[in-house]
């Protein structure tokens, strides 16, 4: 029992600090422009991991102009939405940082709601996977397979 106490406040103490830490991820998504109506190529919907409540649409877009865009929807939430709270895209379902190719950072998700977050050149179909990824924990808050 008392080991089970333990990781219950571990878990806590790493769930709370992606609400704490200040580490800068060098894209904001507030600054995107997109352009016109989007076609959707992909959507999916996140699944909640590592009890953080995560929810929400994923979806790859294109906009009037030609860009691609990978968007959350209107009621993306995750219970621990500031700080490092990041969004990738992955090769898979699980987030494999120490294989280079597998992901692609896009940045944060630091407040509730929609984003966008401009893919430089064209999209690459390896992607196959959203991840909401929480960094200063290292654990996966939701994931979404782009179909």
């Amino acid at each position: 029992m008392k080991n089970l106490s333990m990781i219950l406040v571990l878990m806590t103490a790493f769930l709370l600090s992606c609400e704490n830490m200040s580490e800068e991820i060098p894209m904001d998504d507030d600054m995107v422009e997109v352009t016109g109506p989007l076609e959707v190529l992909k959507s999916g919907t996140l699944s909640n991991q590592s009890g953080a409540g995560t929810r929400g649409t994923v979806q790859l877009v294109r906009d009037q102009a030609g860009k691609f865009y990978i968007s959350l929807s209107d009621n993306f939430t995750t219970k621990f939405s500031t700080g490092t709270v990041t969004v990738y895209l992955s090769t898979s379902s699980s987030l494999r940082l120490n294989e280079s190719g597998s992901f692609q950072l896009l940045g944060l998700a630091n407040r509730p709601g929609a984003h966008f977050y401009e893919l430089q050149g064209n999209k690459d179909d390896k992607f196959t996977h959203g991840i909401i990824w929480c960094g200063a924990a290292a654990i996966p808050f939701g994931n979404a397979l782009l179909e």
